[in-house]
């Protein structure tokens, strides 16, 4: 099943995790009449897609409206992950103002490439079991300016709830993407992290 937008819409590709998210979340997303449609994962993107596509009937998304697509990700699982192995090298401090920096980085990206990727079709695929609380949200998103379909991936786990943790998209993961750019970051200023909290804190 398919629902459709009709606002012109740019290329998939972005190059954040807040970006990514903001290219799923804008589109309209119904599962798969088959065994995705019951799994709470595939429920989740939808929800997500959902709350960024009521936000934008304006035109414009506040912090508020982000604030409630994000509460959809496990912003502090995925933090962690961005920051790579070292995390455990911080105190707790460190781990907390870094975890605020993160959010604030992805709310101000999602605000800012979220807008421009509307008037997309997106079909949710396949659901792909990766354990009992770990899946992949697969989904064929087509745009107007976009000669044939591209695939986006969502992973989502459970601690206690779902939450979405990356988004694949054109062969990227942004995650992984991200730890790569914030490494370099570090690797730049001595492994300074407020360094790395003021850079993604602006």
């Amino acid at each position: 099943m398919k629902q459709n937008n009709t606002t012109p819409a740019r290329p998939i590709r972005t190059r954040l995790l807040g970006a990514a998210l903001g290219a799923g979340s804008l589109m309209a997303l119904a599962p798969a009449a088959f065994a995705a449609e019951d799994h709470a994962a595939a429920d989740l993107v939808t929800e997500t897609a959902n709350e960024a596509v009521t936000a934008l009937e304006d035109g414009t998304i506040s912090d508020a409206e982000a604030d409630e697509i994000l509460s959809d990700v496990d912003i502090d699982a995925a933090a962690k992950f961005t920051l790579g192995n070292k995390w455990p090298d911080l105190t707790s401090d460190q781990q907390a103002r870094y975890v605020d920096a993160f959010e604030t980085f992805a709310r101000n990206q999602l605000k800012q490439h979220l807008s421009g990727l509307s008037g997309a079709t997106v079909e949710v695929t396949d659901v792909v079991p990766r354990g009992d609380t770990d899946s992949i949200v697969v989904t064929q998103v087509t745009t107007s300016d976009a000669e044939r379909p591209q695939e986006m991936s969502w992973r989502v786990v459970e601690n206690g709830s779902w939450h979405i943790v990356d988004i694949q998209a054109q062969d990227i993961w942004f995650a992984i993407e991200q730890r790569a750019q914030f490494q370099a970051i570090l690797d730049r200023n001595n492994g300074d992290i407020d360094a790395l909290i003021t850079e993604i804190s602006g």
